[in-house]
């Protein structure tokens, strides 16, 4: 069966006045949950995760199942328990084009070494198209939706007004927040195109498309609840397995810590991509030149691609245009 706690989608929000004092009080007790299960001893952690992975291919089917692999780290932990629980299911990498060789070579010989079949799935349109059409992906996804929002005149809710006002104020807006006029005029002037269409276009319609072609809708991914606010509100309201209109989610690691992840690599003596060892040393795996959370990295994802790649950096930040809107969204490039 599924597993895990879901509300309805409509009531979002922690203090939603919509939800019930019962509501509310489950969820601040799966909050609590979700950091005492966050705390239990790896073993126990990878029992938990098992369980998650039969329970779903028990309910789904196996040739419903597939395991979403990027070759970053969580992917590849995720991948090892799958298949030491004796699965050979089909292991698909989202490939946006912007990601790490490194990682691309290392998925393939994964996969060839443990005799799974490795699908890669490409989007129908380039990053630069998107950037140019309908902005770049800086500061935060939800923050980037409202700054698109805002630079075509939309409404935006008093809440979503008082999360993005202190970015537009940081790059010189000075008018009443509540003018959408004056404050699309701004934007549109300053060339401020920021947009959050970039993961949507480049990952989330391309798997979608391959969801369908394939007939396999059961996706599951090396997703943890550390790494992110909005995956432990998602871990909270739904657990660990759940349906959506067009597929089935499953989390199967998301208690996992980045210490579980490199313990665990180390007790079965697994290599990660050369991307997380000497002269990468990246602590995440994903697209080289997302500006999501550059805004507030010490040494964000441009400052690391110069490191790593300076031909590649040029490329991104003077062709491809991401130098001016960065210095414009006051976000380093070095």
């Amino acid at each position: 069966m599924v597993l895990g706690f879901s509300i309805s989608d409509k009531t979002t929000g922690w203090n939603n006045p919509n939800k019930t004092k019962a509501q509310k009080e489950l969820l601040s007790f799966r909050g609590s949950l979700l950091n005492k299960r966050m705390n239990y001893a790896l073993d126990y952690k990878v029992k938990l995760t098992k369980r998650r992975i039969k329970a779903a291919i028990d309910k789904y089917g196996e040739e419903n199942c597939y395991v979403s692999f990027s070759g970053g780290k969580d992917s590849t932990i995720l991948s090892h328990i799958v298949l030491s629980m004796g699965y050979k299911l089909e292991h698909v990498f989202s490939n946006t084009r912007l990601e790490y060789h490194e990682c691309i070579t290392f998925s393939e010989e994964w996969c060839k070494e443990n005799d799974v079949k490795l699908t890669m799935v490409y989007p129908d349109i380039k990053p630069q198209e998107i950037w140019q059409k309908y902005g770049y992906p800086l500061y935060s996804k939800e923050i980037a939706e409202f700054f698109e929002r805002a630079r075509h005149g939309g409404k935006l809710p008093p809440k979503h007004i008082k999360k993005i006002e202190r970015y537009v104020r940081k790059i010189g807006y000075k008018g009443e927040m509540e003018d959408r006029e004056k404050l699309k005029n701004f934007l549109t002037y300053r060339g401020i195109k920021v947009s959050s269409k970039c993961c949507l276009l480049l990952k989330k319609k391309p798997m979608k498309k391959w969801q369908e072609e394939s007939g396999k809708k059961v996706a599951i991914m090396g997703v943890r609840a550390e790494e992110s606010q909005m995956r432990r509100v998602v871990w909270v309201r739904k657990g660990c397995i759940y349906e959506t209109k067009d597929q089935v989610v499953v989390h199967p690691i998301i208690f996992f810590t980045d210490k579980d992840v490199h313990k665990y690599a180390k007790k079965h003596k697994i290599r990660f991509a050369d991307i997380y060892y000497e002269p990468y040393n990246l602590k995440r795996n994903g697209c080289y030149c997302c500006g999501f959370g550059s805004h507030i990295a010490e040494e964000n994802n441009f400052i690391k691609l110069k490191q790593i790649n300076p031909v590649l950096w040029k490329n991104v930040t003077n062709h491809w245009g991401y130098g001016k809107i960065c210095k414009r969204c006051n976000v380093k490039i070095e």
